[in-house]
């Protein structure tokens, strides 16, 4: 019986553990963009990603900086945005301004809310206010957890492709 519980402990907070967002859920790949203005072709360096917030076991999953930071790095990357040298000619910050995520129920809808900022060059810093749905449902996964990063990183991903495209 001791054994038992043991083994019960891991099965029951594996999933919470794995509930944050993954990097590679909410990458945009490669021809998102038809076709990416020549201005940040590969003149764009990611400074900052802030607002994001690590998963708690005792409240809702969000989605922490550093795994949004690597998904907005490779995005930009993969549409051929990302700069390739030392010294870029444009700065991205990034600030995750609102998660609105549910609290139950079968079918999960997120709207991430993004404030993308990109400076240098002349002039002051263009803004871009993005806001973005993703959706999960019971077909996705019957964990509720799992259903909730699933919709997570579906929002943050039509996200930054929104972003994308507002840069054209």
């Amino acid at each position: 019986m001791r054994y038992g519980k043991i083994l019960i402990v891991p099965a029951v907070f594996a999933p919470l553990l794995a509930a944050c967002a993954t990097p590679g859920g909410m990458t945009v790949s490669s021809g998102a963009i038809a076709n990416p203005v020549a201005k940040y072709r590969n003149a764009i360096a990611v400074r900052s990603v802030s607002g994001g917030q690590v998963m708690n076991v005792l409240t809702v999953p969000g989605v922490a900086n550093e795994p949004f930071k690597a998904a907005l790095e490779s995005t930009l990357a993969f549409n051929g945005y990302l700069a390739q040298s030392t010294t870029p000619k444009f700065y991205l910050d990034a600030e995750i301004q609102n998660l609105d995520q549910p609290i139950m129920g079968l079918d999960y809808d997120v709207v991430a809310d993004v404030t993308y900022k990109v400076s240098g060059g002349a002039g002051s810093p263009a803004v871009y206010p993005i806001k973005a749905k993703g959706s999960a449902t019971f077909s996705d996964s019957p964990i509720g957890i799992d259903r909730i990063r699933i919709a997570n990183e579906r929002a943050m991903r039509e996200n930054l492709k929104q972003f994308l495209e507002a840069l054209r």
